[in-house]
């Protein structure tokens, strides 16, 4: 025997199944927050100008060019409203000496207007490692636009260029910070 449904059935079906009504809000709302957490969860994998490494989508590129006959420049930021997050990636298309580019480094910042009234203060170069690559590295700290940061700058030659890595966070910042600096370590790769 066959049943014929009227065709208001179906704007009637939800209340007539208050159960099922339910569960597909439920669901609804499963699938609202899965999509609006593995949109903060997906990763931006870089592969760009022999080297890539990983950055959380919560961070967007700012800066993404090349310096002719020179090298590279890349940089992003955490986004949100009191992100103090910072990575600027430069490679220099032949070899440097690591101490003599982070010195360089140092008086170019000290130079830049937006770190010259801040009281930028640099440690001393030290031997470090930056994932499986040996290193030298400096870190700083000063105050911009009435936050304090603290940064740590990278220097390495890897496949015949020069690689110098920012990593910049407001104090109140860091901890979060950190866990994407870690990231950008532990995936980062030059060939």
């Amino acid at each position: 025997m066959m049943v014929q449904i009227p065709k208001t059935s179906a704007i009637l079906l939800p209340d007539a199944f208050p159960l099922r009504r339910g569960v597909t809000l439920v669901f609804l709302a499963f699938l609202f927050s899965f999509s609006n957490s593995y949109g903060k969860d997906r990763e931006l994998n870089y592969l760009k100008n022999g080297v890539s490494f990983t950055l959380p989508g919560d961070w967007k590129t700012i800066s993404d060019e090349a310096l002719p006959d020179k090298g590279y420049y890349y940089s992003a930021e955490s986004t949100g409203k009191k992100a103090t997050g910072l990575f600027t990636l430069v490679t220099i298309n032949n070899e440097e000496n690591p101490v003599k580019a982070l010195l360089v480094q140092q008086k170019n910042m000290k130079d830049e207007a937006i770190y010259k009234d801040s009281g930028i203060e640099f440690t001393a170069i030290e031997n470090s490692r930056f994932g499986s690559l040996d290193a030298k590295k400096v870190t700083y700290e000063a105050v911009v636009k009435s936050i304090k940061v603290s940064g740590t700058i990278y220097c390495f030659n890897c496949s015949e260029k020069t690689y110098l890595l920012f990593f910049q966070s407001g104090i109140d910042e860091l901890k979060n910070n950190l866990k994407v600096f870690r990231l950008i370590e532990i995936t980062f790769a030059c060939r």
